[in-house]
């Protein structure tokens, strides 16, 4: 088949082209990194022409990004007409699940929509909208769980835990994960698949971890015995506000917004049910997922074992 895959330069796309392409399809990358723009209609016309299936995975994730919702809606929109006038045989987006919120029993994708962030409201938005041209196009909605990969967010993130920085929170909720290896076999797996035309799946792990086991598998493998110390969440919040402030005045980032302590204190707990019973499953376990992480992490950045 001959497939285009909108964000192909990104963490998951790269590594979603490469198993198309490893799998005998014909892939054809566009990708910001390369000059193309999700926003320029033409230009996605043009790459979508004569293609059999289209990845929508183009979007932006940060939270304060002016074009955000521009992005991942109109974008999402661009991708959908283009791909509705070249009569593709399937688009599949990519989206999250958070476009349900912050969930206090297990989710499904039944569950109400109720995005918090304005990331979840752009792509629960961008959701309606593929979902309006089901009459017009076969499509497919891909909801990931938090991916686990070695990218910057969980280079971050370790690096923090590294730090020996304390858990906000009881770190008792659950925090479900995918890693990207399971997350980009799902994909592959719903291209072509009949029972995938006009449905939405959540794509997760198959046995959660609570979000202090997740941290402890981390430190296990950075080889760190220390016990994890907890704060209040009303602490964590204050100091990600005065980190915020800190940050506007000196114009450096900070991994500690007040968004993020939300999003992390969250129940997340997810059903993969319904894509189980279209013939799919998860092979790499949160401990797998974890020790392959860190130790490409460790490799890359030059981290050495213990606390330091």
């Amino acid at each position: 088949m001959k497939i285009l895959v909108t964000g192909s330069g990104g963490f998951v796309g790269k590594r979603l082209v490469l198993a198309l392409k490893q799998r005998g399809h014909e892939v054809f990358g566009f990708d910001k990194s390369t000059g193309n723009d999700i926003l320029d209609f033409e230009g996605v016309k043009k790459a979508a022409k004569r293609m059999d299936a289209v990845f929508h995975l183009a979007a932006s994730l940060n939270e304060h990004d002016k074009k955000l919702f521009e992005t991942n809606v109109d974008g999402t929109k661009n991708a959908l007409e283009a791909s509705a006038q070249e009569q593709i045989q399937q688009f599949i987006f990519l989206s999250t699940v958070g476009v349900m919120g912050d969930v206090s029993k297990i989710a499904d994708e039944s569950t109400p929509l109720n995005p918090q962030t304005p990331y979840e409201k752009s792509k629960a938005a961008a959701e309606e909208l593929v979902l309006s041209y089901q009459e017009v196009l076969p499509v497919t909605i891909v909801r990931s769980a938090l991916v686990l990969g070695p990218n910057k967010e969980w280079k971050q993130i370790i690096k923090t835990i590294k730090k020996g920085f304390p858990l906000i929170g009881s770190g008792k909720k659950f925090w479900q994960i995918v890693s990207v290896d399971d997350l980009v076999n799902s994909l592959v797996f719903l291209l072509g698949n009949e029972k995938a035309v006009g449905e939405t799946f959540i794509v997760a792990e198959q046995n959660p971890k609570k979000l202090i086991e997740l941290v402890e598998l981390i430190k296990k493998e950075l080889g760190i015995l220390q016990k994890t110390k907890t704060i209040p969440v009303w602490i964590g919040m204050l100091l990600s506000y005065a980190m915020l402030f800190f940050a506007k005045i000196t114009k450096k980032e900070t991994v500690l917004l007040p968004e993020y302590v939300a999003r992390l204190v969250r129940n997340r707990q997810y059903s993969i049910e319904k894509i189980k019973k279209a013939g799919w499953m998860p092979k790499t376990s949160t401990e797998e997922a974890v020790k392959k992480t860190v130790a490409e992490i460790k490799r890359v950045s030059g981290y050495s074992k213990g606390h330091k």
